[in-house]
């Protein structure tokens, strides 16, 4: 990669799609090149390919011995469309949405939020975003006061491996050492953000300006190094103390801190989607109670790119992205990255649904 050259993220083609509803890019599937798309609305997902077309249209059983209560992530595994449901573990669909494969990990495991994907791979065994397992006093989880077990989650290791064969389970991947979470604040709950590419897995976590390099040995997860975007003008997310985790968004709930919302590693580079956050008295110009006004704030807001190279050394930063853009986490074969146009910000009602492709592009 040139490092003299300027650099822009310029889309470079679209599909649309026949759809009505509020479609959203959740997997890609690269050994068939299909997209998975689902409107939470109805929770309708659905399977179409780069011209548009669909191959599959479904619901996930809500009802009967297959009910799945709650897909907390999704994505696809071994070439199947697999989602971890927070009671029954990892299952697996074909394209006509058919469960094809149950993987039931040990039991009494819960999560505290949705995960940013259902699982991969390390040789044999399946490894996913840890669960929360242990009970805390004499009663169990004390719902009414988080504060131990959050304090936990800040600390503990990041993945969980399950053994199909012997059934048994382990941890790996260390939570990163030199983050604001060491501090006893409370900066929400986690898991964070988790990317595999090969044996290299990629952190971001949602109040650090800066990403953790991991790497498969011997099937476990070991850190490399941190990178950090060094955006010196970026608002820091708050926090407060680790007690009064119940007031947080009472308290700092209106503070747009800058944060990274989505990281594509590629084959020879890292992109990072970033926002620097807004000052608090401008944000408080604006009424989040009034969903117009405040959503066109939000969507104003200036969105950044960095470009690391293979190596995870920065090449440019503060790329500006083109607004009305919802980012998808989404990269295909081509090394395109995928986000959906907004058509609330551009005013528009359209009886399709477009994603574009955007790439790299020297503005040499």
């Amino acid at each position: 990669m040139d490092s003299e050259a300027e650099f822009q993220i310029a889309i470079v083609d679209s599909i649309q799609v026949d759809y009505l509803g509020n479609l959203f890019i959740y997997g890609y599937n690269s050994d068939n090149g299909l997209y998975l798309g689902r409107w939470n609305s109805n929770d309708e997902y659905v399977l179409f390919d780069d011209l548009g077309n669909f191959h599959q249209k479904y619901k996930l059983p809500s009802e009967g011995p297959n009910a799945i209560k709650w897909a907390i992530g999704i994505g696809f595994l071994e070439g199947k469309f697999t989602i971890m449901d927070q009671h029954s573990g990892l299952i697996q669909f074909s394209n006509e949405g058919e469960i094809v494969n149950k993987i039931p990990i040990p039991d009494n495991y819960f999560y505290l939020n949705g995960l940013s994907f259902s699982a991969q791979k390390i040789g044999e065994n399946y490894a996913y975003s840890r669960p929360e397992r242990e009970s805390i006093g004499s009663e169990g989880i004390p719902w009414d006061d988080l504060a131990d077990l959050l304090v936990s989650n800040y600390k503990s290791p990041l993945i969980e491996v399950f053994d199909p064969i012997s059934g048994t389970i382990r941890n790996t991947m260390e939570f990163p050492e030199n983050t604001v979470y060491s501090t006893g604040q409370f900066y929400n709950a986690i898991p964070p953000s988790i990317i595999k590419f090969g044996k290299e897995w990629i952190v971001f976590l949602l109040a650090e300006m800066k990403y953790f390099v991991y790497k498969e040995n011997e099937g476990e997860i070991e850190f490399v190094k941190e990178v950090d975007l060094n955006i010196e003008d970026a608002i820091p997310m708050p926090g407060v103390p680790m007690k009064d985790y119940q007031e947080w968004y009472e308290q700092k709930g209106n503070i747009i801190f800058g944060k990274i919302e989505k990281l594509y590693r590629r084959e020879n580079d890292v992109i990072v989607i970033y926002t620097k956050g807004v000052e608090e008295e401008i944000s408080r110009n604006h009424n989040p109670e009034n969903r117009t006004e405040w959503m066109d704030f939000i969507y104003n807001i200036p969105r950044y790119a960095a470009v690391f190279d293979n190596d995870h050394q920065l090449v440019q930063k503060d790329i500006l992205l083109p607004k009305g853009l919802i980012w998808s986490s989404v990269v295909n074969n081509e090394g395109e990255i995928l986000a959906l146009k907004n058509q609330d910000y551009f005013e528009v009602e359209e009886d399709f649904v477009t994603f574009y492709k955007l790439d790299l592009a020297s503005n040499q």
